[in-house]
């Protein structure tokens, strides 16, 4: 696992890949900065996210076995890209295909890249209750700043509980958030203390709780099942979802837990 990835870090990047990496990152540039949307430099910061084929087939779980880079900048994308192709050879990774009997071939590894959201809040929703598959509740999860701290667990989240006929919160349970993480002035992420003053509100207004569950029931519509969603608040309080993938429930008692 650990050569395997050394290498892919180690290697070149095709020309005509790398070509066409740099020339779409320049057309997002563009397109950003002809919104307003630029930095202060003109560059646009990015975030590379791994997406491999299959990863979210029925039966299957790949989530959290790959890389996903924030906050890059341009003269980092070549090396971001190489290190998110390079994870799919964590040994996470490689031990559960071959314990499932998938092929290394069948798992092409996509890099994407989208502009980072600079979120003024950020977290992820289930379209029904992940503990107990008879509970058809929207279960959400909210922080200050960029979902990656509700993610990897390492800020207090808000939790919105909402029933997705009417949109109504059922229930809120309000944490004290005493710090976000936010995108670093030079590249990548770091986290900062929060305002005394916001670190026991709410770090989602009811109606955009009420707009975001409104999303997820669209969503399990369209995809066919239940979703686990992703998503950003930015400062003006435009809704950004970010990605979404097949929820997997399991049986419990309704109304239990989920953080």
């Amino acid at each position: 696992s650990s050569e395997i990835q050394q290498r892919i870090m180690a290697a070149e990047v095709p020309p005509a890949l790398e070509d066409a990496i740099l020339g779409a990152y320049e057309r997002l540039r563009r397109d950003v900065a002809a919104a307003g949307g630029a930095g202060p430099d003109g560059d646009v910061r990015v975030s590379m996210r791994s997406s491999a084929l299959g990863e979210d087939a029925a039966g299957a779980t790949f989530a959290g076995q790959f890389k996903s880079i924030l906050g890059v900048r341009p003269e980092g994308l070549l090396d971001a890209y190489r290190e998110v192709a390079a994870s799919k050879y964590t040994l996470h990774a490689m031990t559960y295909r071959l314990s499932r009997g998938i092929r290394d071939e069948d798992v092409a590894m996509c890099v994407g890249c989208m502009q980072l959201v600079d979120a003024r809040s950020g977290g992820v929703m289930y379209s029904r209750n992940p503990l107990c598959v008879r509970d058809a509740s929207i279960f959400l999860n909210s922080v200050w700043g960029l979902p990656t701290a509700v993610v990897d667990g390492t800020t207090p989240t808000d939790l919105f509980v909402l029933d997705p006929a009417s949109g109504a919160v059922k229930t809120c349970e309000i944490k004290r958030k005493e710090s976000r993480t936010v995108p670093d002035e030079g590249e990548g992420l770091r986290r900062e203390v929060v305002e005394e003053e916001l670190a026991c509100l709410p770090s989602l207004s009811d109606a955009e709780a009420r707009e975001l569950a409104r999303l997820a029931v669209q969503l399990e519509e369209a995809y066919g099942g239940p979703q686990d969603i992703e998503w950003a608040v930015d400062g003006t309080g435009r809704i950004f979802l970010l990605q979404c993938r097949p929820l997997q429930q399991m049986a419990g008692e309704p109304g239990g837990a989920v953080a």
